[in-house]
């Protein structure tokens, strides 16, 4: 961590030692050294958490097997991996979530874990199965089984972290201009327009997860008739055109049009939000905690942070997008299955949560993984935010497959921010590439 932001984390009461990791368990004490030979595994990630650190704890603790490390920005990933595929070198383990995830399962990509998850944890003692929050190994099922429909198994990956949304800001700002953390959606719009009238821009929107907000909308708009019938969209009882989903895009346009996002949001990438905020332009940060690192180690030393959960714009309770939308699977075609699934029952591990730092913002989503009592206190934003549960990964279904994830959050989605697009002409073209994507 920078030197120069250590009073900041003392006056947030965050300095302090990550609980010790369990290192020297199952996963500790057996490598993949088989005789004199060394197994090389390659690793494709999207998440920077899974670094080079991961790598180095992983390699210490298994000397028979070596690393070769890969890292691609999200944005770049569809095609990256699609490249990947064509030829035939898809890596032994790799990162993946919601639409890319199911497609890889429907081509043959992804390995069946089934077997696996009842064996053994990385520590060797619970099975690995035991070690995950239910309810997020459940959520990461269900994405398999809405995206392709009733199977043997839908254990081709498991979660990585609980990837809750919470809303960042500093105190100081906040105390400055008499703000409180809101408690409703009112409370809520009244403060981003204090912030834009002082000056800042008040919300974070970025091209990585521009889609963000329309999905916590329709969580709120379309909940009740979707818990009613979960398959509305398959029996066409619910389409893009139905009243609940187009009041989550125009509520969205409605943020855009009032100036509440930077007006770079649509093109920016996530360290360009990151130094508008600790720059101060920025009033306040729909972030995931894997992503706060990097403002923690470059934020002003009189920043006073804090965290709520965002709250709900048609008054239900607030779920938090996210839960099991980080995924990492092993590859079909590995020539090295069960050093490859040791590397992912690592990543999932208490040993790499507790023992590599870049994780300790992050929510695991393993059981009984005790965190820094003051950290927690920051964090409560996040824990606030799960509270109520996690919105299902696929709900409207932008997120069923790369196709309509890809359209939805490159075309037609900016290009309704900026008016080129109405929005029955969104809608239609939404519906159009469901059904196409949904028949094959």
């Amino acid at each position: 961590m920078n030197k120069k932001v250590l009073p900041l984390i003392v006056s947030l009461g965050l300095f302090g030692s990550v609980a010790a990791g369990c290192g020297s368990g199952d996963g500790a004490k057996q490598g993949a050294d088989k005789g004199d030979k060394t197994v090389t595994l390659r690793l494709l990630s999207t998440n920077p958490l899974v670094g080079e650190d991961s790598v180095k704890l992983f390699e210490q603790q298994n000397p028979g097997i070596k690393i070769s490390y890969e890292y691609v920005p999200t944005a770049d990933y569809s095609a990256k991996f699609a490249a990947l595929a064509a030829a035939g070198e898809i890596p032994d383990v790799f990162w993946t979530q919601s639409g890319f995830y199911t497609d890889q399962i429907k081509q043959g990509l992804a390995m069946d874990l089934t077997k696996e998850l009842k064996g053994k944890n990385y520590e060797g003692d619970k099975t690995w199965e035991e070690t995950f929050v239910p309810a997020l190994l459940d959520n990461a099922r269900n994405v398999v089984k809405k995206g392709l429909g009733e199977r043997e198994t839908y254990d081709y990956g498991v979660p990585f972290t609980m990837t809750t949304i919470a809303v960042l800001y500093d105190k100081t700002i906040f105390d400055k201009l008499g703000l409180k953390p809101p408690t409703t959606w009112d409370q809520f719009m009244s403060n981003n327009e204090a912030l834009k009238q002082a000056g800042y821009t008040p919300l974070s929107m970025h091209n990585n997860w521009i889609d963000w907000y329309p999905r916590l909308f329709w969580d709120q708009y379309t909940r009740d008739e979707l818990t009613k019938n979960p398959n509305a969209f398959e029996d066409k009882t619910m389409t893009f055109s139905s009243d609940s989903v187009k009041k989550g895009l125009t509520a969205f346009k409605d943020l855009w049009d009032k100036g509440y996002f930077p007006q770079n949001g649509i093109t920016a990438e996530l360290q360009t939000m990151q130094q508008m905020f600790v720059q101060r332009k920025l009033g306040q940060f729909l972030i995931a905690p894997d992503k706060l690192e990097y403002i923690m180690n470059n934020a002003p030393k009189d920043m006073s942070l804090a965290t709520y959960s965002l709250p709900g714009i048609a008054g239900l309770p607030s779920r938090s997008l996210g839960g099991s939308s980080n995924v990492f699977a092993v590859s079909a075609s590995t020539k090295q299955p069960e050093e490859a699934v040791k590397l992912l029952k690592f990543i999932t591990s208490k040993t790499h949560f507790s023992q590599v730092d870049a994780l300790k913002y992050s929510n695991s989503g393993l059981n009984n993984l005790e965190s820094d009592p003051q950290l927690a206190q920051f964090l409560s934003g996040f824990t606030n935010a799960a509270a109520a549960g996690f919105s299902p990964d696929i709900l409207v279904p932008t997120t069923i497959n790369t196709q309509i994830s890809t359209a939805f959050k490159t075309d037609l989605l900016p290009n309704y921010l900026m008016g080129k697009y109405d929005l029955d002409y969104v809608c239609s073209q939404l519906q159009k590439i469901y059904e196409e994507t949904r028949a094959k």
